[in-house]
């Protein structure tokens, strides 16, 4: 079982009903629920974690928003989209959406029927299965000049707390801080903390398309997140430095972006 799974699921529903547009608490939650009938530790784990966490959920993508309710019927498809950043979860993961998935779930107190899960790239460009001696290999270790310009595609909001505020804004030393943090924080192939500085100082954004959008947090509260495609451009290092900037674009699938990206927020994907 490789460290880094990224599955997405299929779903259908059998019934309508309305129900909050931000569901990534609600599908957290239901998978919590699925791992803790396999190993109540490491649900109990995961609940507590502290930091960075190994598992990240979508919420429910495909389904068409009104205000601030998600209308769901017979007929739609839906997707969610799950991450395993480490072994032990990975292999959970693994367990209850490959090898014996549980056909039935429940989110928000509605029915869903899961239809189909793929991790391969070849067939959903946000599945993958790999682990972090593999990305490593393939963009530190390989012959030739790495690319000094990346792109990643944010699909839900994607903000980040520095300095005691909240950044609803994917500048490059928020981003590309957010992988390192999550990579050395799983990986036992350690990049430099001069990452995030070289992120600050020499990489800029040379396009961007972004809206802001706003995310219900707590009850009354928003967290707002900016939702788009920016290009981030290397003015400045070498092959060492470009080749760390191309691995992280490609772990920010598994990883997502910022904060709370177990309940949805931070999905981020390299595009280009």
């Amino acid at each position: 079982m490789s460290t880094l799974l990224s599955a997405i699921l299929t779903f259908t529903t059998p019934r309508r009903g309305s129900l909050p547009a931000a569901l990534g608490r609600a599908i957290h939650a239901e998978v919590l629920r699925q791992i803790d009938q396999r190993d109540s530790q490491m649900a109990r784990q995961l609940h507590a974690w502290n930091g960075p966490v190994p598992l990240t959920c979508s919420g429910l993508n495909n389904a068409r928003r009104a205000g601030a309710e998600l209308p769901v019927g017979p007929g739609e498809r839906y997707e969610v989209h799950v991450t395993g950043l480490m072994e032990a979860v990975s292999h959970v993961l693994h367990s209850f959406l490959i090898q014996e998935p549980e056909s039935v779930w429940t989110i928000h107190n509605h029915p869903f029927v899961l239809e189909s899960v793929t991790c391969d790239p070849a067939h959903h460009p946000w599945a993958g299965i790999t682990d972090y001696q593999q990305l490593a290999a393939d963009h530190l270790l390989a012959t030739g000049n790495p690319s000094n310009r990346v792109t990643l595609r944010f699909d839900s909001p994607t903000s980040f707390k520095s300095n005691e505020m909240q950044i609803p804004v994917p500048m490059p030393d928020l981003v590309f801080g957010s992988l390192v943090d999550r990579w050395n924080q799983f990986s036992p192939i350690l990049l430099s903390d001069e990452m995030r500085e070289f992120s600050r100082t020499c990489v800029a954004v040379s396009r961007y398309n972004l809206r802001s959008v706003p995310r219900p947090h707590k009850p009354g509260a928003m967290r707002i997140g900016g939702v788009g495609e920016v290009t981030y451009t290397a003015l400045d290092g070498d092959r060492y430095w470009h080749g760390a900037m191309q691995m992280l674009a490609d772990f920010a699938v598994f990883s997502g972006v910022g904060v709370q990206t177990t309940n949805g927020m931070g999905q981020a994907r390299k595009i280009g």
